[in-house]
């Protein structure tokens, strides 16, 4: 049997899964910001609560209220214009933030590779991104889950061989274009795209 802990610390309590929604609102309100920290991703938290931690000087809470499942669109709407490139970050990669907050944030190039991996990133977004001069940014749109074929086609023509390997690897890549790209010269790509499950054998 476990030992019971008689007095849990605040620590304690913002760790553990089962610890009560009234008591959750005692530790947002924490002096300690470890505490908030430790609480802001716990999984019972409401999004009134993740709402109200947003809210919190501490940019390390931000971060994992943006983080957060539970977050709503409206709380990650108001972090994307945080001051730190952290938080604007994981705002952009959760699947709760919407088309018109990602919208904005593409032109953000703080943060513009982890926008055009966004499946909620509008199709004329994900299309200009994957002209990006920044090839970190190309790989990112061809990984998008709503990037369309046509698009994945065009970049399988890349000139950086780390574009044309993320193609090879979508398995939404037309078996035309994989067709193509096992005889790429680069090595890499001939390799992951001869892996590619979409392939025609």
């Amino acid at each position: 049997k476990g030992k019971k802990m008689e007095n849990p610390t605040e620590i304690e309590l913002a760790r553990n899964e089962n610890t009560p929604t009234e008591d959750l609102d005692t530790l947002i309100a924490s002096e300690s910001e470890s505490v908030r920290r430790e609480v802001a991703q716990h999984p019972n938290l409401s999004p009134e609560q993740l709402d109200i931690l947003s809210g919190d000087e501490s940019q390390f809470v931000k971060v994992k209220v943006a983080a957060n499942i539970n977050t709503l669109a409206s709380t990650l709407d108001k972090l994307s214009t945080d001051e730190s490139g952290l938080v604007r970050e994981f705002v952009a990669e959760h699947p709760s933030t919407s088309a018109q907050t990602l919208v904005a944030l593409s032109n953000d190039r703080y943060i513009t590779s982890w926008v055009a991996g966004n499946p909620n990133l509008p199709v004329e977004i994900i299309n200009k991104l994957s002209g990006d001069r920044d090839e970190f940014v190309r790989i990112s749109a061809t990984v998008n889950p709503s990037i369309p074929t046509d698009t994945l086609d065009t970049l399988s023509y890349d000139l950086d061989e780390n574009v044309r390997a993320a193609v090879a690897k979508n398995p939404r890549t037309p078996a035309a274009t994989l067709t193509r790209l096992i005889g790429d010269e680069n090595e890499s790509v001939r390799e992951v795209a001869l892996e590619n499950p979409s392939r025609v054998l």
